[in-house]
Order: structure tokens, then sequence, then C-alpha cells
């Protein structure tokens, strides 16, 4: 590497354009990005349960609303001739092909053998009488009495958009949002549904990224400049961190992938990751300036010096990120594939640009205040290092202690992949799924499909009970808030409200199209649908009614009948049984293969092991943390224990090949323990400080599931800084065993 280092510094002004041009290229691409917030495209495998929602679709006219609520008191007639108005104002909007409210629905009443369609309200209640009589024939309309709240203080609308859950239909979803702040005020209208859910999402990844991805780069430069106290120190971590980002978001626009809720996080993650090797190479840079005749030598020094720990460490940080694409879940195994691909591109900025820089730059000697400091702070190590190595044993023992009281906490991890949950609890999103649920029903639809396997089977009369003990039952069923059927239907229109299973076809035959549609399956009439709320709930506790809901209507249901239930809940059901899978494989493959990598590049099996046991220490830490705390994994969380083993195993990589320098120079190994942590200690807590600042913008993200994301590797950076200068150290002294063969 010597001989390509003096190519490097000879021709840094041709290095140095090579970079420029690359990312010149890859930053026209940065504009060509999308953005994907679609919740049913989580996870692979999970085809089986969208393709039951597309059926569903196709057999029976179902989709999900754009839910808006609307606070007044609907006693009052001015409040509904506001609501109408706005009814109106929606409507004309493009791509809003169909709005259900109050004032549009039909009651039913059957007069003599005949069933008679009668509008609710034939005009806007003006007077106070007009009102409660159209209260009183909205009760008797089977969709119409789930439209004012039962206190009176809500009206429900439902508008189907063109093209909801993309682009297009999240500019729709976004003028309705503005119209009602305009007449009706922020405080006293919500919006739920899917469409709004991912018009949000798509909403709050723009803003972290707007925001949390600059506010994070100016933390990680100020973080750096009160580390070296010289700007133009800063310059070889940013233009890293700079190159690495533009090239592989580049390259994700290039290929055609989009930002998911999960690779929004990259950009922080390449702004605290890939700094790392450029802080202990001018860390380093700056030692032998000291000692040696010019800054290019000094260069030369440095780099064949730290070559080999900064290859090794960009290499184990990319295949601790690359082993997420043995994941399950999509947006996981895109992210770490592009993150991945940022660290390699930083690995050769800092192998090759950082020293064309270097060489251009004038030397970058500590300045005063920078060695004031250093000073200082080698007092403060030299305490800290003593005290580790001759107290190795008892390091060891906290440490166990500490391993066995987490990994206790582990028993309590659960899994979370409902995205609506995803949000802060003072979000519009989530306030909106609240109100929704306290003042109509359960905000997530799930369709319970009773195929008969016959024609005209589903309007059977003797089918009819059948079916109406199928829907008593789901209505037994926990977080279950309301169903509704063909059989409930039939039993609206008796004055007693019991079941005559001789109105059927009277009800099929006479009742609306948009009903009939609803409930039965355009083919051959052979399939039936219930139509099922269920309240927004914890992965855990879906999944538990989900169970609940498929075993005891298997058990009820006749053998010749078929159940499937479609929607959105099996989805997250099926998600979060993917996750779990998904958590276990990529921390399984990457701690293999970084074990692999450590055990050749330290050509010791016992060294390798040791490096990795800090590691292991940390995400043991982090998991009991999360147990205890009761943190669930998601599609953030589970990214954790890849990314610490990748970037954490930087610390054990640095220490060792320093205690291994030490050593050759002649110092015993508790001595070489200590000047290690009295040097390369100190790159490593300044790269940790980085990364602590950098992951803790992320607690300020508009998602709970990154906020909680960014607070946990934050403290999982700090763990493993801490590992590799107190753990690490004692491991190395108990064995009593040189270092020196592996230099």
């Amino acid at each position: 590497m010597a001989k390509i280092f003096k190519s490097v510094v000879k021709y840094r002004w041709l290095v140095l354009l090579f970079f420029t041009l690359v990312t010149v290229f890859f930053s026209y691409h940065l504009f060509n990005l999308q953005l994907d917030t679609n919740v049913t495209n989580l996870t692979t495998g999970s085809e089986e349960e969208a393709k039951a929602i597309e059926q569903a679709a196709r057999d029976f006219a179902v989709s999900d609303p754009l839910q808006i609520i609307l606070l007044g008191d609907t006693n009052n007639p001015e409040m509904l001739q506001k609501a109408a108005n706005t009814v109106y104002q929606i409507r004309a909007l493009p791509d809003v092909f169909q709005l259900l409210s109050p004032f549009d629905t039909t009651y039913f009443s059957a007069v003599g053998f005949l069933l008679q369609t009668f509008p609710v309200a034939p005009k806007v209640p003006e007077t106070s009488d007009e009102v409660k009589a159209f209260k009183n024939k909205l009760a008797m309309s089977p969709n119409g009495k789930m439209m004012i709240s039962a206190d009176g203080d809500a009206l429900l609308l439902e508008a189907y958009i063109q093209g909801a859950g993309g682009t297009r239909g999240n500019r729709v979803v976004a003028k309705i949002e503005e119209l009602l702040n305009e007449t009706w005020g922020k405080d006293n209208y919500a919006i739920t549904g899917s469409a709004y859910l991912t018009y949000a999402a798509e909403q709050s990844i723009i803003r972290d990224i707007m925001v949390l991805f600059p506010l994070a780069a100016i933390i990680v430069l100020v973080v750096l400049y009160l580390s070296f106290r010289n700007w133009w120190c800063i310059w070889a971590p940013a233009l890293t961190v700079f190159i690495a980002i533009v090239v592989s978001m580049g390259m994700m626009a290039w290929l055609g992938y989009p930002i998911t809720m999960v690779s929004a996080i990259m950009p922080v993650l390449l702004v605290v990751v890939a700094s790392a090797d450029g802080i202990h190479i001018i860390h380093t840079y700056q030692e032998k300036l000291t000692v040696a005749r010019g800054k290019e030598e000094a260069i030369l020094v440095t780099m064949n010096q730290l070559a080999g720990p900064v290859i090794m460490t960009s290499l184990t940080t990319a295949l601790g990120l690359i082993s997420l694409r043995s994941s399950t879940v999509i947006p996981v195994k895109d992210f770490g594939t592009f993150s991945a691909l940022g660290v390699i591109v930083a690995l050769f900025f800092a192998l090759f640009g950082i020293p064309a820089l270097l060489a251009v730059l004038p030397p970058l000697y500590r300045t005063k205040a920078r060695q004031k400091q250093v000073n200082y702070d080698n007092k403060l190590l030299v305490k800290f290092s003593r005290f580790v190595s001759r107290r190795a044993y008892l390091v060891g023992i906290i440490s166990i202690v500490i391993l066995l009281f987490c990994t206790y906490g582990m028993r309590n991890l659960t899994v979370e992949s409902n995205v609506a949950r995803y949000f802060k609890s003072g979000s519009r999103v989530t306030a909106g799924i609240n109100l929704y649920e306290e003042k109509f029903a359960g905000s997530s639809k799930v369709l319970v499909i009773v195929d008969t396997g016959k024609s005209l089977g589903a309007v059977d009369t003797d089918f009819l009970p059948v079916l109406d003990q199928l829907e008593q039952y789901i209505r037994t069923v926990s977080l279950v808030t309301d169903t509704m059927s063909i059989a409930s239907i039939a039993r609206d229109f008796t004055p007693d409200g019991q079941l005559y299973p001789s109105l059927v076809r009277l009800v099929y035959r006479q009742l609306p199209q948009m009903y009939t549609r609803a409930f039965l399956s355009r083919d051959n009439q052979s399939k039936t649908a219930i139509h099922v709320n269920i309240k927004s709930a914890r992965t855990s506790q879906l999944s538990a009614t989900l169970n609940q809901l498929e075993s005891g209507l298997q058990e009820l249901a006749p053998d010749e009948l078929s159940i499937t239930v479609a929607g959105i809940p099996k989805i997250i059901q099926y998600h979060m049984e993917r996750f779990s899978q998904s958590q276990i494989v990529s921390l399984f493959w990457s701690a293999v293969t970084v074990l692999c990598l450590l055990i050749l590049f330290f050509r010791s099996f016992r060294l390798g092991l040791l490096g990795i046991l800090p590691l292991l220490f940390t995400v043991g830490i982090n998991f009991g943390v999360m147990g205890w705390l009761d943190i669930p994994l998601d599609a953030a969380t589970i990214l954790i224990g890849s990314i610490a083993i990748g970037i954490g195993i930087d610390y054990s990589i640095h220490f060792i090949n320093r205690v291994a320098v030490e050593e050759s120079l002649g110092w015993q190994l508790s001595e070489a323990c200590e000047r290690t942590i009295q040097t390369t200690g100190r790159a490593i807590l300044i790269n940790a400080s980085t990364l602590i600042c950098g992951f803790g913008i992320l607690a300020f993200s508009v998602f709970t599931t990154v906020s909680i994301f960014g607070s946990l590797m934050a403290f999982t950076m700090a763990t493993s800084s801490l590992a590799a200068v107190i753990v690490l150290p004692a491991l190395l002294q108990q064995t009593g065993r040189s270092l020196r063969k592996i230099k």
C-alpha cells in the first residue's frame, strides 16, 4: 500500500478531481428520489395476505375510505349546513370519485311485501324539528346511523380517492386537509384511514430528512471542532460523509429504489458512521506531525499504520449492514444494501481522498487550545486506564452481572409492526385514530369472507342463521367494536330485531346495489362478507384477536364453508412474525461474518473471539434494556443489533491493533493496554461522541419508532465505546497472552 499512498500524494489533484466528478454524477440523480410509504409491502412473503385483500376487492365493492371527522353540535342546523357545504367543496376536488355523508344516506322500510328506500335528508335540516326528524331517519339507515356520534358532537364523512396511497392520492389528501384547515380550523376536525396514514408518513419522512439530517451534520461538525479545535481538521470527515451520502442515495435513485421510513434514517447514519475513519486518520496524523520530518512523511506514516485497521473496520461495518439483506423486511434489506455502499464509498475516500486532501491542506498541527485540552484529557485517561488495567477481574465480574440482568429482561421483548403506532401520541395521525374510535368504531378494518362453495349459496335461507351465528361470535372477540353483514341488515328490517331467514332474498333483491355489492360476491353470490371494525392496538394484541377470530370461526363453521380473514391487520400480524425471524437471522449472519473477518485479520481465533465479545455484551445490554422498558422490536429497532456489531467492532479492531503496536515497542501487556486507552481510547471516545450526538438527533423524529431507534443507538454507541476501553482491556489481560504476533 505504501507505493499507492505515495502515488496518491503525488497526484493529489487528479485524485480529488475523480471524487468530484463521481459526486457530481450521483448528485444529479438525487432529484429523482421517490418516497414509498405502502404498509402492505413491508416484508417478503406477505404477498398472500396482500392478494387476499385484492381478491376481496374483486369479489366485493370494498375499499378503504379517507375518514373525515367534523366536530360540532349536530343538533345545531348551522353546523349541519356548514358540514353540507364542506361535502360540496370536497366533491368538487379532482380525484375524489365518491363522498359519503349523513345527508346522502337512505333508510329502508318494509311496506307489505316490498322494501322501499327513502332518503334520510331530502334537504339539509334548517330547524330543530327537521334536525330531530333527520336523526330519527338516520338511525334507521344501515350505514348512516354510524355517521353521527352517539353524543351528537361529531359527524363523519367518508371520501374515496383515486390513487389513494400514492403520489396522486397524497396530493388530494393535502388539498382536503388545507380546505378543512381554512373552513373548520385544526382543532375542529380530524382525519384517519390508510390514505391519511400514507400521506402523513410521507410528510413526516420529508420533514425528518430536511430537519434532522442538517441538524445531525451541524452537531457532528461542532463535536469534531471541539475535539480538534481546528476547522481544517473537520474537512476530511465532512467530505467523507458528504460523498458517501450523495453516492449511496444517488445510486438508490439511479436504480429506482424509493426512500422508506427506514431508509430515511440512512443520511443520519452515514453522517455519524462515515466520519469514523477520518477521525482516526486526523488524530494519528496530528500525532505523527510532531515527530515526522515533514507533512508528506506524516501522511505516509499515518496511512501505512492505519490502512489495515481502516479497511478492516469499514469492511466489518459494511458486512454488519449488508447482513440486513437476510432480513425479510423489504425496507430493511434496501437500507442495509445502500448503507453498506455508503460505508464502502467512505472507505475509498478515507484511503485515497483524505491523504490527497491532507497533501493539499497546510499541516494540521494541534492548536495550543487543543494541546492544552489533550494534556488535561491525558491526566484523566491515565487515571482511568490504570484503574481499568489494575482491576481487570472486578471489571469482568461487574460486566457479567450487568449482562445477566439485561439478558433476563430480554424475555419481555415484543414486536410492533402496526405502522399507525409508529407516530407519536400527540401527532395528527394518532389524534385522528383516537377520535374516530372514541366517537364511532374501531379504526382497523377486517373482512371475514364466508364461501359457501355453491351458486347463490350466500342468499340461501338455510345459510342466513349460520351467517348470523358467525357474526354474533365475532362480536364477542376482544377489540371488535362492531360488525355488519347481510344478516344484521335483515335484522334491522324487522320491528322486533329478530332474524327471519325468509327476508334474505327480499333484502337482496331490493337493497341498493351499493349494499349488495359490499356484502355479496359479484359473480354468483357464492360468497358473503362480514365487515368487522377492530380497535387500533399493539401488534401482539391484534395478533391475539385475529387468532381468536380465526380459530373460533373455524370451530363454529360447518365443514362445507370456507372462512378467509382479510385486511391490513392480517398483514400486520404476518409482519410481526417476520420481524422476529428477521432480527435473529440478521444478527446471526452479522456476528458470524464479522467474527470470521476478525479471525482472518488477527490470524487468531482467540483474538477474533475477544474482539467480538464486547459487541455481544453491548447487543445483549441493548435488548435487555428494550425488554425492561417495554420497547418493542419494529421496522427501525430491528436494525440496532446489526448496526451495533458493524460499527462497534471498529473500536475493538483499533484497540487491539494499537495494543499490538505498543507491545512491539517493548511495553508489557498491561502497560500497552494503558497506553492504548490514553491514545486510541481518546479517538474511540471522540468518535463515540459524534455517534452519540448524531444518533441522538433522531430522538426528535416525528416517528416514535425512529425517535426510540435514535435514543437506543446513542445508548448503544456509548455502551460499545465503554466496552472497548473497559471490558476489552480486562479480557485481554485476563488471558495474559501477548499480541505481538499479529504485527
